[in-house]
């Protein structure tokens, strides 16, 4: 047994430990921090890496560099190769070269006048009557049919308008036949030998001309774009259809190490690694190939994970094992936090809570934003006594979010998202290393460290679902004023972080900065009341929007 004057003086330490935790509740960050953080990122966001795509060989060196920084930190690996833990994933169907349609004397150029269809096969026809079917519905029911008795429709390419008699609409009493693949096996039944798709309404969406899985219906299928809809119209045959495209698959991984005490329960730190390479699907864009670096999103979240994988590990509380997870796979729908959930090394209901970085690079005014305080009544306990650095919180209750904390949420686990919030960067190539606030991002750590720390009393933090104010409180709008909003400004009004050029508030004369206070008769508060405002107009409609610039209230007119 312990010496009785050494358990007096423990019992002092205890308490001035928790005195001293209460006056001062925030760690001193260590002097080089910042220029450990700027290292990562200056790495992560180099061109050399071309954008960090999930399975791309720049991913494949930022894994290497994360291997590199867990090994040197001592953590063990929970992957496969070294840290890495993989896990596939499907790209868009590849269409071929060789994919071709010609009619009437002339040749359609595949992904520019026409596109093959996920239902389609890999097939070839050459010189094959042409017959229109009108909308290729079959309605006994409805005692209506676009097949005509008597009719040979056998071995032909059927052209097909994707619309229905009474237009394509929740009303329509045709609903159940706007559905292509039942229209499409009723050609095949019918005896069609391919399928051309077309759309003459302006209302109405094409169908995708990306998609990552064959359904292959036996016939090829492919859909032309609509001023060409009219000529093939006019024909009786095609000289050729032919169709080539090939699924893609590849694989791509996540980095995983843990900081083992030996404790009955873990904390997950997790944060992505990837981005967009060279732009393509996610890119806001518009002028071409650009590799994409990523630097806030989300090389300072990986970075703010490798930092607090150090400090936890020179210096961490022990009544938890930490789980360092750097994620693949986010930008292209969280694929790398949905496998390791459904695949994790650590029985789910040994994972204690889940705190998520995403984009932690860019503070401005000391504001951060906080996703998910309801998931856990300790976090509302907690978070309140935290005063760090002057950082001024922004939150949220809602566990559901575009980043990977909702795929732990999604398993009743307590989660957190850490953001700085968005700007004119985001999903562009100028969001770059040298953009970053990294005294601002060396605080987020400091922040999360002492929130971890105070937590590790807390035992195994319960979970409570949470309304998700996506789906249940946010108002529906057909209008957009192409801003993006400054969601770490506290208010009053909106203040903006970029504004969309040729969109209706760049034409009204708005400028990143101004704050919003108006719209119409409609008063804005905050971000919600933003979209409420929105929600009561419609394209064409004209009305006029009170921003504040500087000390000037400025009247603008607003044509949506």
């Amino acid at each position: 047994m312990m010496n009785p004057r050494n358990i007096v003086y423990t019992l002092f330490l205890i308490a001035a430990s928790s005195y001293y935790l209460y006056a001062q509740p925030c760690t001193t960050l260590p002097q080089d921090l910042e220029q450990r953080l700027r290292k990562h990122v200056e790495f992560l966001a180099d061109d050399k890496l071309e954008g960090r795509q999930t399975g791309s060989l720049g991913e494949k060196l930022a894994l290497d560099y994360l291997n590199l920084e867990f090994l040197k930190l001592g953590l063990k690996p929970l992957g496969e190769r070294n840290y890495g833990m993989p896990f596939t994933f499907q790209e868009p169907v590849e269409v071929g070269p060789n994919t071709r349609l010609q009619a009437g004397g002339r040749s359609f150029e595949a992904g520019t006048d026409f596109y093959p269809l996920s239902y389609s096969a890999n097939a070839s026809l050459e010189n094959v009557p042409l017959v229109d079917v009108g909308f290729g519905i079959e309605a006994p029911e409805l005692e209506y049919t676009d097949y005509q008795e008597g009719t040979d429709y056998q071995g032909k390419v059927f052209l097909m308008n994707f619309s229905s008699p009474d237009g394509v609409h929740p009303h329509s009493k045709y609903l159940k036949y706007h559905d292509l693949a039942g229209l499409l096996a009723t050609a095949k039944k019918k005896g069609a030998a391919g399928v051309i798709v077309y759309n003459p309404e302006d209302y109405l969406d094409d169908p995708p001309d990306s998609f990552k899985y064959i359904e292959d219906s036996g016939i090829p299928v492919v859909f032309v774009v609509r001023k060409h809809a009219d000529f093939f119209k006019t024909l009786t045959s095609v000289d050729q259809l032919r169709v080539e495209m090939k699924a893609v698959e590849k694989t791509a991984h996540n980095a995983v190490a843990l900081l083992d005490n030996g404790a009955p329960t873990t904390v997950v730190i997790g944060a992505h690694y990837d981005h967009l390479g060279w732009g393509g699907a996610g890119s806001l864009y518009r002028e071409g190939r650009a590799i994409h670096n990523g630097a806030d999103d989300n090389a300072s979240g990986t970075a703010a994970l490798i930092e607090l994988a150090a400090l936890l590990k020179e210096q961490g509380p022990k009544n938890n094992n930490y789980l360092f997870i750097a994620f693949s796979g986010e930008e292209k729908g969280l694929y790398g936090s949905k496998f390791f959930v459904e695949h994790s090394p650590i029985p789910l209901e040994k994972i204690n809570y889940m705190i998520n970085m995403d984009m932690v690079g860019r503070m401005k005014d000391h504001g951060l934003v906080i996703n998910g305080v309801g998931t856990s009544p300790v976090w509302k306990e907690v978070l309140p006594e935290l005063d760090c650095y002057g950082i001024q919180i922004q939150t949220t209750e809602s566990g559901v979010g575009p980043s990977d904390h909702t795929s732990f949420y999604l398993k009743d686990l307590p989660v957190l998202h850490f953001f700085t919030g968005a700007h004119e960067d985001y999903h562009r190539p100028s969001d770059d290393a040298d953009k970053l606030n990294y005294e601002g991002l060396a605080q987020v750590v400091g922040y999360i460290y002492t929130l971890i720390r105070r937590l590790d009393g807390k035992g195994k933090l319960p979970f409570t679902k949470t309304e998700e104010e996506d789906n249940q409180k946010r108002p529906r709008f057909s209008v957009t004023l192409g801003v993006m909003p400054d969601y770490v400004f506290a208010g009053p009004g909106m203040r903006l972080d970029g504004v969309t050029e040729g969109k209706p508030a760049h034409q009204a004369g708005m400028q990143k900065g101004d704050i919003i206070l108006q719209i119409g008769e409609l008063p804005v508060k905050d971000v919600m009341s933003y979209m409420k405002a929105l929600s009561m107009f419609k394209k064409g409609d004209e009305t006029t929007a009170v921003v504040k610039r500087g000390e000037e209230e400025l009247t603008l007119k607003v044509v949506f």
